[in-house]
């Protein structure tokens, strides 16, 4: 065979497709991939809309002429694909550069699109159809790379609805237009699910890339003068954010300390609004900033009482390397963070701890000694930064070893020890209460780990306490008075605690990493996710958290396990005894319509019903060749002797059923009641009849041995 003729051979129509099911549900799978596209800001809206109604008269034209092979559109159609291509590589080629996925995945979105645009106009067969599905599924992909947000999971829930319809349709078609029975499509319906679970369940954790580009861009922003004075206030986050205050409106940047004092003695409302996602490798504490000199009811940053700016401007990127700082050690394992900035917020640069670079769109970011980053532009919803951090979170047994002669090269200043352990005033009571949880106690982990413990069994967590008189101490008030706060006092107390034992310690804020959403592998940080907690100083380690109030995990859970997880919160969130009673009156209207589903519609019908339930119940054989007048008769054999004869007996109630299915008697109104009554009260009482052992009935009389005599034998 020639190339030629191979080519033509490849390119020959298959049998047309007439099944009107099929191309519909294979349209829409492509149309609501196009859109899955255009959500996720990959197609432009005019891009998107003209495909999908390319798409749709493409079809339309194809099932028109499905019979009719068109040569001279094959090769304009292939001269469509291949200026679809020539102009990807084109694009790709002056804009991309060496890794950059992101600068490759719109111009992919456009191909997929136009592929199945041309592709439209000619799918006369099932081939040509399945060839759709197939297609919709890697525009469907394309569309899950950028996805940040759950909503997409409802592009994928129609999409998969109309594929499996599709599917269906294309087996009917395939066995010569069998019909589609709800049953059928429901089983391949839970296979499909069984199977998705499955995959989902191999599948392992997530980590973040470190061979692309990462993604950068903002949203909103406008240049600031200093980094000092936090942004992030007013309707369009452009006003500066102050401190909060116990007589008026508390902000985000105010009871965070974000814009200024930790008043612990301030908490703002925290609601469920997704404030950013985050995709990394690992999940850990977003950091926003630290605080060092605490006053007894508030942390400030020794810097910034000074009056002095804490920050430095770096102008070397993007991507920005930034400094490491004085008390901090150069080690760590990589960490790498991409932040999507769903609310306009602070200028803040939200990391892991100990960030190393950062991509930010940006010619100039600002960091302070204690590892703080700020932005010299406000932060609008949209924005989107990576951090790479070099984690040097330590074991329990590395940590319980950090003792200073293990490394002599890794110690703190003098200053520097004065400084972590301040305190505004003794604390006697408290110093006693701490060295009373930690005797026994020799390393500086053992200490802390015993501080956290008795802080989490004999604490509370709850927002709402009383406010504190003026010159009340934080501390002394939470520990001796009603062991109720929130992760500001908490953790304020056991940094205090353990500054009473000479153990370098400060404040740290921040977010939880809040819930990961497994559709889109992020961390969806609500506002309630906001955080308070401690950072202890350790030989060769340097700052490690610690914290009584919320658990972080070690690493990214898989798939399964966070599917696993969000069901069974869901379940646990459940009201069980309102549950419980509506499935109980849904189980029972679904017992009554299924009983009169299967309920007799006559009367004859229903005494039959009857009679053959007693006789299952007395044990007796009921067979379909059997007349019911002798499985009445039965039923009356086994009554037990010496019992009263019924008012009906079954042998009545047979006859008359028979009588009223050949209609040659019905009887009256009044009689069928009864009769229906009898019937039911026999089959109540039948299996007291399968104890009734039936009389055999007598043996027939012997015959005589000798043959009779005749008439007059024997007369002489």
């Amino acid at each position: 065979m020639s190339v030629l003729e191979a080519v033509k051979q490849a390119n020959r129509d298959g049998p047309p497709e007439h099944s009107v099911l099929f191309r519909v549900s294979s349209t829409a799978c492509v149309v609501v991939a196009i859109a899955a596209c255009w959500s996720q800001q990959e197609l432009s809206p005019t891009l998107a809309l003209t495909a999908i109604a390319a798409v749709i008269v493409g079809n339309l034209f194809s099932y028109w002429r499905r019979g009719r092979s068109l040569p001279w559109l094959k090769v304009v159609l292939a001269l469509a694909v291949l200026a679809s291509f020539v102009w990807f590589f084109a694009t790709v080629t002056r804009h991309a550069s060496l890794g950059s996925l992101a600068a490759v995945e719109g111009p992919l979105a456009v191909l997929f699109t136009l592929i199945q645009v041309t592709h439209a106009f000619d799918v006369p067969s099932r081939r040509d159809l399945g060839f759709s599905l197939a297609g919709s599924a890697t525009l469907m992909a394309v569309a899950a790379a950028q996805a940040i947000d759950s909503s997409f999971g409802l592009y994928v829930i129609v999409w998969a609805a109309f594929g499996l319809v599709g599917l269906m349709a294309m087996w009917s078609s395939m066995v010569g237009g069998a019909p589609l029975r709800a049953r059928t499509v429901g089983l391949v319906g839970l296979a499909v699910v069984v199977v998705a679970v499955a995959v989902v369940a191999v599948l392992p954790a997530p980590h973040a890339s470190s061979t692309v580009i990462f993604p950068s861009s903002l949203g909103g922003d406008q240049n600031l003068s200093t980094p000092d004075a936090l942004v992030g206030g007013g309707a369009h986050g452009t006003e500066p954010l102050s401190p909060a205050s116990s007589n008026g409106r508390t902000r985000v940047g105010g009871f965070l300390g974000f814009a200024g004092p930790l008043d612990t003695a301030i908490r703002g409302s925290l609601g469920n609004e997704v404030i950013f996602r985050v995709r990394a490798d690992r999940p850990t504490f977003w950091l926003a900033g630290t605080y060092d000199e605490w006053n007894g009811q508030a942390w400030v940053q020794t810097s910034t009482r000074a009056g002095r700016s804490a920050f430095v401007a770096l102008t070397d990127g993007p991507p920005f390397t930034l400094p490491l700082p004085a008390d901090e050690v150069a080690r760590g394992t990589p960490d790498i963070q991409t932040f999507y900035l769903s609310v306009t917020g602070p200028n803040l640069i939200f990391h892991a701890a100990n960030a190393n670079q950062v991509w930010f769109p940006s010619s100039r970011l600002f960091w302070a000694e204690d590892g703080t980053i700020r932005a010299g532009t406000s932060l609008g919803a949209g924005t989107i930064y990576t951090v790479e951090s070099l984690v040097n979170t330590a074991t329990p047994a590395q940590l319980t070893a950090a003792q200073p002669d293990a490394f002599p090269g890794s110690v703190l200043s003098g200053s520097q020890v004065a400084r972590y352990t301040q305190l505004p005033h003794p604390y006697p009571k408290v110093q006693a209460l701490a060295e009373r949880i930690t005797a026994g106690q020799s390393t500086v982990y053992g200490k802390v780990t015993a501080l956290e413990g008795w802080i989490a069994r004999n604490t509370r967590y709850t927002t709402d306490i009383p406010a504190l008189a003026p010159g009340q101490d934080t501390v002394t008030e939470f520990l001796f008075g009603n062991r109720l706060g929130y992760c500001e006092q908490i953790s304020t107390a056991l940094a205090v605690m353990l500054r009473t034992l000479d153990i370098p310690a400060r404040e740290a804020t921040g977010y939880v990493p809040g819930p990961y959403n497994p559709l889109t592998d992020l961390y969806e940080v609500q506002a309630r996710d906001a955080h308070a907690w401690v950072q202890v100083w350790f030989p060769g380690y340097g700052w490690q958290s610690f914290d009584p109030t919320a658990s972080v995990p070690l690493a990214n859970p898989t798939p399964a396990s966070a599917l696993a997880h969000d069901v069974g919160g869901a379940l646990h969130r459940l009201p069980l005894v309102p549950l419980a009673a509506a499935l109980g009156v849904l189980a029972l209207l679904l017992a009554v319509v299924q009983r009169r589903r299967h309920a007799p519609r006559t009367w004859a019908g229903a005494i039959t019903a009857e009679l053959e339930r007693a006789a299952r119940r007395a044990r007796i054989p009921v067979t379909g060749s059997q007349a019911l007048g002798e499985l009445g008769a039965e039923l009356d054999r086994r009554r037990p002797p010496g019992a009263p004869p019924p008012e009906v007996t079954a042998v009545q109630l047979a006859l008359a059923a028979e009588r009223a299915s050949y209609g040659t008697g019905q009887p009256d109104p009044e009689t069928r009641r009864r009769y229906l009554k009898a019937a039911k009260a026999l089959r109540r009482r039948a299996r007291k009849l399968r104890r009734t052992e039936v009389s055999p009935p007598p043996p027939p009389a012997p015959r005589p041995t000798t043959p009779p005599q005749p008439v007059g034998a024997g007369r002489p």
